[in-house]
């Protein structure tokens, strides 16, 4: 199988890395983003959609300009060298899969997400539910013939600065129940918002419906199969953003060893530093083929999509913890510091372990979706 990208994706590639190193030359600006009422840039996001960047997350028939696993990889992957912390995520990747998945697109809806004019969150998570597609407690009923929410969702990314919200709930069934699901677009200021500030520098909400006004854009197998795809899809984009964050934090790494002196020799220079380095560097390689095997299989079917995102979103999980703790540990204290960049790359990692679902999920995916092959 050839791996390698073609001329237009290079270009692509060549592209948004010289935005980003622009925008994002080092940590202080990022933290500058950070701290910005709306947690990010809104500057930086009209241009990334001026430059095409939000449109090649899409598919050409929806309006965009790539939408394959490959475009979604090679921009996540530069996103997690920059630290970017713009909705790419919520609003170019969750949100679009979602609205170019129902069996009537809103291609309106589609096109002001491209341009940049419009963020879109989705709401999925619940406080009980431990990453399960189908697991929904929130309820939507038919009142006065228009549909209602009542729930909370949890840790909703970009949800205070979302213009709306695609929300799952249950129609009917119980909680488990593959059966009886919906998705429906909120506005959101018709929702009670309770945003906080994360570890890794991002942007959560709780959202509250009581008696909320929805619509309906997709229910009962439709909605799973636009849920299970959007789950996917940032599976991977997220396993892409650790692997640009994994080299990194190897980079950084590697240059701090070379440079830190002790016993007046570098450290770099002791044989069991030395091995340290080299077991990361194993381990980020085979993280990097794993996403790229899991971005050549994301248009494949359903079951070899999602076998393979699994694979490469646990590995992201397990080598992650242990880049993030030898970057640390071989730096030092100086990796503990607001001002130096290697603690932002460190919490970032850990915290897409718990995105998407953890290591441990999608090694059970694994497992679940191996064993349905015998």
């Amino acid at each position: 199988m050839d791996f390698s990208l073609s001329e237009e994706r290079k270009m692509l590639q060549e592209t948004v890395a010289r935005f980003f190193e622009s925008n994002y030359p080092n940590i202080n600006k990022r933290n500058e983003n950070v701290n910005l009422p709306e947690g990010f840039c809104k500057n930086f996001w009209k241009e990334s959609a001026e430059l095409g960047i939000i449109s090649a997350l899409v598919l050409p028939k929806f309006g965009g300009l790539g939408g394959d696993g490959d475009d979604i990889s090679i921009i996540f992957e530069l996103i997690g060298k920059s630290l970017c912390v713009e909705p790419f995520l919520a609003s170019g990747v969750l949100s679009s899969t979602i609205l170019s998945s129902v069996s009537n697109p809103n291609l309106d809806l589609i096109n002001q997400i491209v341009e940049g004019k419009l963020l879109i969150a989705f709401a999925h998570t619940e406080m009980n539910n431990r990453y399960e597609d189908s697991f929904i407690e929130n309820s939507a009923s038919l009142k006065d013939n228009k549909w209602c929410l009542n729930g909370t969702k949890s840790f909703v990314i970009n949800g205070d600065t979302a213009n709306k919200v695609i929300v799952s709930a249950r129609i009917d069934g119980d909680v488990n129940d593959k059966a009886g699901i919906g998705l429906f677009l909120v506005d959101n200021d018709q929702i009670k918002n309770r945003s906080y500030n994360t570890v890794d520098g991002y942007r959560a909400s709780e959202l509250i419906f009581d008696t909320t006004k929805a619509e309906l854009i997709a229910r009962d197998n439709e909605a799973l199969s636009c849920i299970i795809k959007a789950n996917s899809a940032g599976a991977l984009a997220l396993s892409a953003e650790a692997l640009g964050i994994m080299e990194t934090c190897f980079n950084l790494t590697l240059d701090y060893l070379k440079t830190r002196n002790q016993f007046g020799k570098s450290i770099g220079s002791f044989q069991s530093i030395q091995h340290r380095m080299v077991d990361m560097m194993l381990e980020i390689e085979q993280v990097k083929s794993a996403v790229m095997l899991a971005s050549s299989t994301y248009r494949s079917d359903e079951k070899t999509r999602d076998k393979n995102i699994s694979a490469a979103k646990n590995l992201v999980g397990r080598v992650g913890k242990l880049v993030a703790e030898e970057t640390i540990q071989l730096h030092g204290g100086i990796a503990m510091t607001w001002e130096y960049s290697a603690s932002h790359y460190a919490k970032r990692l850990i915290m897409i372990d718990h995105l998407m679902g953890d290591s441990d999920y999608h090694r059970d995916r694994f497992k679940l979706l191996s064993a349905s092959n015998l």
